[in-house]
């Protein structure tokens, strides 16, 4: 279960590929690549969290909001 300082440590890796600051992301806001600038960035971000937590996130069509990546990232640590 990730404690809240790995949640800090998400949203500043998705405010990078969201382009926006720590502050304005929560548990609600989107990350799909409906927001982003195509699935390319969303796969990256995706890689990244992998990396940072040595996990590997597969079920990507779950993914909608913050709230849903750390569900996915809880299911797997």
């Amino acid at each position: 279960m990730l404690n809240d300082d790995e949640k800090i440590i998400i949203k500043e890796v998705v405010s990078k590929f969201l382009r926006t600051n720590v502050v304005d992301i929560n548990d609600d806001t989107l990350i799909d690549s409906s927001v982003m600038q195509g699935s390319v960035l969303f796969h990256r971000m995706i890689s990244r969290i992998n990396q940072i937590y040595s996990i590997e996130i597969d079920n990507y069509a779950n993914i909608k909001t913050l709230r849903d990546l750390i569900k996915s990232i809880n299911s797997k640590i």
